[in-house]
């Protein structure tokens, strides 16, 4: 069984913090999407979620920051999001990607180009209100 754990990154401007993967490397080429990724070994998907932000983008939340969403499942596939609400980091983006853009809440089903379910924009949406 495959899961990996994706994050919305909300800055203090309700910004959504979306990621543009490398033309270079990797699944998704060109296409915007969240933070987040694949669960190593033992980790529970809120380690993941944390670990993953950190690496693809250098901003540090701690697990219990982190508002479960939903669950999300594709064939053999589990996804985990959630919401880490920051302040107004300095985001230092990793070599699986090459941009990143904050884009408003409203704006967001229509940015993401990595295939994501309106179940979870929904959860989101709810977060948000």
């Amino acid at each position: 069984m495959f899961w990996a754990s994706l994050v919305f990154v909300v800055n203090e401007r309700d910004g959504i913090l979306t990621l543009r993967r490398s033309s270079q490397r990797g699944a998704h080429r060109g296409k915007w999407g969240l933070p987040g990724g694949k669960a190593e070994r033992g980790e529970m998907p809120e380690e993941t979620a944390a670990r993953e932000l950190y690496e693809e983008t250098g901003i540090r939340v701690e697990e219990e920051e982190l508002e479960f969403l939903t669950k999300d499942s594709s064939g053999n596939r589990d996804y985990y999001f959630f919401l880490a609400r920051v302040g107004d980091p300095e985001v230092i983006i990793d070599l699986e990607h090459d941009a990143v853009a904050w884009v408003l809440p409203e704006a967001i089903r229509d940015w993401i180009g990595v295939p994501t379910s309106s179940a979870v924009y929904d959860s989101l949406d709810r977060a948000l209100d």
